[in-house]
């Protein structure tokens, strides 16, 4: 027992306590599935943020910056934020209007299809298990690291923590837990950066031994260091924006970011959800990269999932490091109780619903899939070794690439069948899914042009063409679709129009801090540390 160990268990047990007063509130499924429908714009904003990034950002994404994918990484945080933006219009006010439970249950009904329900729900439960399965093996690993204690031990504790507090409120509980952590987190990583490139020798100083290093030579400049992933600079910014696309995919359609649009009070409050979830999820995340780029010059030898938390342990004041430990904690926490939560409600809501209909007993039933479901994950996390990158960015592709077109098509094309929605589906996720295992198996890393994503995205807009040519829209499909466009009367406010134009000065405004920063604190320092200006 350390003091780090106790900083995280008393954050732990705080989180289960917020979440057991908020579990007090449950009176029905509509309550447990969608927070009554009445979540304001600070709890939506918090739990998009906080089941997004997960120890995945804090230890996943950190790591490959530490071992010389700066920019590559850097594109894919810029680009990412962006999908909050397209998400909430394009896909998030539309589905709240549907009036649905669940991500699954709105397919289903918006192409009267218990088929493409079922499907959905099935997708939506293989790449949300791999994500908690790395939830889990992030906050593991840091307990592990941290105590020396047995890394499947602290599976187990990890996983208690979180299910108990998730099984018993739902989705008010997960919706205050996750904005608590967010505001943990968001301390964590704003706090920490100072400390830490005052160490590494100060800004400045810090780009420029970071520019010139030999021993990861280019690893700020925009090809990256070419022993990491691709040996030609091009090649790794392919691969950067096309995973910076597919991730703004995953935060626009995904089921772990736009379910948290049918908990929202109004469309107003999803759509100035998505500007602060944006400036949130682009902050905390530059922080991090910056954060693990000048760790390396603190210390180049540790291994890059590690960096951050022997930073904390190594670098920082003993309360600054517990309150960055605890948001690495909270922010695995947070997503593995969304996470557990979707797959708890879509197994009884569109899988195996009870023929009765019966609330308390669909609520019972969510709890024990949960529960259920959670077992399976626990012994998966604690007998195999923990690949949080890796199994993070397959969650990831699989929801993006069969997903999309299915979601984005829902509303915006009239030519979109049940039949092809549902290929769309099946074929996006075999094709993603089945190249990425077969790349594993053959141990090979494919050009840009044939990743996982690109397979399985080209093979879901096969299926939707071919699949709504075999059948067209049926009058109720089209009926359905028609009525998604009929925005209520609290949508047509104008004093509360008039806030959401004003946000989006705000995101301008942000936007121009943003390309203001990389330019004179990045940019011009590492191109004058190289002699070229």
């Amino acid at each position: 027992m350390n003091v780090y160990l106790i900083g995280i268990l008393f954050s732990l047990a705080a989180f289960f306590i917020i979440g057991f007063f908020a579990g007090r509130k449950v009176r029905d499924t509509d309550d447990y599935y969608v927070a009554g429908r009445n979540a304001p714009t600070l709890l939506v904003v918090g739990s998009l943020i906080a089941s997004f990034l997960s120890t995945g950002a804090f230890l996943g994404d950190t790591g490959e910056v530490y071992s010389g994918f700066f920019m590559g990484i850097v594109i894919v945080g810029v680009l990412q934020a962006s999908g909050y933006i397209y998400g909430a219009g394009l896909f998030g006010r539309y589905i709240r209007r549907s009036g649905a439970s669940t991500l699954p249950e709105y397919f289903g009904r918006r192409f009267a299809s218990s088929a493409l329900r079922r499907a959905a729900s099935l997708i939506l439960i293989v790449s949300v298990s791999a994500y908690l399965l790395s939830a889990i093996q992030g906050v593991s690993t840091l307990i592990s690291s941290i105590t020396g204690l047995n890394y499947a031990l602290c599976t187990v504790i990890v996983w208690t923590a979180f299910t108990a507090f998730t099984i018993y409120s739902g989705s008010p509980g997960v919706l205050l837990t996750d904005t608590v952590m967010f505001l943990v987190f968001l301390a964590a990583s704003l706090i920490a950066i100072p400390f830490i490139v005052k160490a590494a020798g100060g800004w400045f100083p810090g780009i420029a031994a970071l520019a010139t290093q030999t021993e990861l030579p280019g690893m700020l400049s925009w090809a990256g260091w070419s022993g990491y992933l691709y040996p030609d600079g091009l090649s790794n910014l392919l691969w950067a924006l096309t995973y910076g696309v597919v991730w703004a995919l995953v935060v626009s359609v995904s089921p772990w970011q736009t379910s948290r649009y049918l908990m929202a009070r109004d469309e107003h409050v999803v759509m100035r959800s998505s500007v602060w979830s944006s400036i949130g999820v682009m902050t905390v995340t530059t922080a991090l990269y910056f954060t693990a780029a000048f760790i390396r010059n603190i210390d180049p030898d540790l291994v890059g999932s590690q960096a951050v938390i022997w930073a904390a342990t190594h670098v920082l004041p003993t309360a600054v490091g517990i309150i960055m430990l605890s948001g690495i904690a909270a922010a695995g926490i947070s997503s593995a109780s969304t996470f557990l939560s979707l797959i708890g409600f879509s197994v009884v809501n569109d899988i195996a619903p009870p023929k009765d209909g019966n609330d308390r007993k669909k609520l019972r039933l969510s709890r024990l899939a949960m529960l259920l479901v959670g077992l399976v994950i626990l012994a998966l996390a604690a007998l195999n070794p923990p690949q949080i990158f890796i199994i993070m960015y397959f969650g990831g592709t699989v929801i993006a690439s069969s997903w999309s077109v299915a979601a984005l098509g829902s509303v915006w094309s009239k030519k979109l069948s049940r039949t092809g929605a549902l290929w769309s589906m099946l074929l996006g996720f075999l094709g993603c899914a089945g190249s990425k295992i077969l790349y594993s198996i053959l141990d090979i890393t494919p050009p840009v042009y044939l990743d996982s994503f690109f397979i399985g995205l080209v093979l879901s807009l096969l299926g939707a063409v071919l699949g709504s040519a075999v059948h067209a829209p049926s009058e109720e499909e089209r009926r359905f679709r028609e009525a998604l466009f009929t925005a209520p009367p609290s949508a047509l406010d104008e004093a509360a129009c008039r806030k959401d134009r004003q946000m989006w000065l705000v995101y301008l405004a942000f936007g121009l801090l943003v390309g203001l920063f990389f330019v004179f604190l990045y940019a011009l320092p590492y191109l004058r540390a190289l002699g070229r200006i």
